[in-house]
């Protein structure tokens, strides 16, 4: 090691080796040229070295694993390294490789969705991690790198979506959802969303020892939640009924034991069956979310329900259907008369 770099070469001897060493040390001493030909040497070395692969490996152990959405971020980095761009030095990605490599995003999961386009809003998302990670080797890691996904035009953010069921839907996804492996777990699981408003990862977390139940009503409190606070969900006779019917082991554990990628397949497998197009299983939260409105609940009572932070994000997961704000102000009418 010379100036803290590493030096290779071939002796005969170890003493041959120590003198190289020490003509090395004297000749950077001494010599101006010589430390711009090693530290060239080591720049190269480095540029080579960097790669995105390697880069995320050590961006996903400093930063990720510290983040809440560890898990979910994990799926990403793992996408990103199964690309050509991850073979790619940090130091040589060019803005048209990140196009190229957005541009190519498609499902790469066994599934029955297997080869289509990822939407924009999944484009945009592993757009910005790269654009942080890019940023952590700048001020974090003191590497003298641009950030190619600042010189980019990213895909639009798109539409807060409005996906609810329709008539028919939600008897024809339970029915072939029941035809599944895991029907036992997901058909509850299901009506149970629909129910309460609870997020796919809010399910998956939840354990028996979380509910409440005595008689016709009970609560679910939810620790681990999308902004970090715990929230309790009241449980109506509906939602009781569900949990009843499900087997209870005796030592505890989830309530929903399954995988979320083995849900991921088991729900496209079912909608495709059931001939329901672009249906996801947050969009049960949108559905949830608007039956509590249309129950009359008010914006408040709703919130407390679902966990929404603000009266903004509430309203974006809320789609009332026009036909029933039609027969509720007929009833109103009604009623002033």
């Amino acid at each position: 090691m010379v100036d803290g770099h590493q030096i290779t070469g071939t002796f005969d001897s170890l003493a041959e080796a120590r003198a190289y060493r020490n003509s090395k040390r004297a000749a950077l001493a001494l010599d101006p040229d010589a430390q711009r030909v090693l530290e060239s040497r080591i720049k190269r070395h480095d540029v080579k070295a960097a790669t995105l692969s390697k880069m995320l490996d050590r961006y996903q152990v400093e930063v990720s694993s510290k983040k809440k959405s560890a898990a979910s971020e994990a799926h990403k980095i793992a996408k990103i390294k199964r690309s050509d761009l991850a073979g790619k030095s940090l130091y040589r990605i060019t803005p048209d490789d990140i196009l190229a490599f957005l541009k190519g995003l498609h499902r790469d999961r066994e599934g029955p969705r297997q080869g289509e386009p990822l939407s924009d809003t999944t484009k945009r998302k592993l757009a910005a991690l790269l654009s942080h990670l890019f940023t952590i080797a700048r001020k974090r890691w003191r590497m003298d790198i641009g950030n190619p996904i600042k010189d980019i035009e990213l895909p639009s953010p798109g539409k807060p979506r409005n996906r609810r069921l329709e008539d028919g839907e939600e008897a024809r996804l339970l029915d072939e959802l029941g035809k599944s492996r895991q029907a036992a777990i997901v058909v509850p699981m299901v009506k149970l969303a629909i129910q309460t408003a609870m997020r796919q990862g809010e399910l998956l977390a939840l354990e028996w020892k979380d509910l409440r139940i005595s008689g016709d009503t009970g609560t679910a409190t939810l620790h681990d939640t999308k902004n970090g606070e715990q929230r309790i969900v009241p449980l109506d006779a509906t939602a009781c009924a569900i949990l009843a019917g499900m087997p209870r082991p005796l030592t505890g554990g989830p309530v929903f034991p399954i995988a979320q990628q083995a849900l991921r397949v088991t729900w496209d497998l079912a909608c495709k069956r059931a001939g329901i197009v672009e249906l996801r299983f947050h969009d049960l939260r949108h559905e949830a979310t608007s039956r509590l409105f249309e129950l009359g609940l008010d914006r408040i009572e709703a919130a407390s329900i679902t966990g929404h932070k603000t009266l903004q994000m509430l309203k974006d997961y809320t789609h009332l259907r026009a036909e029933k704000l039609a027969h509720k102000l007929n009833q109103a009418a009604q009623g002033a008369a």
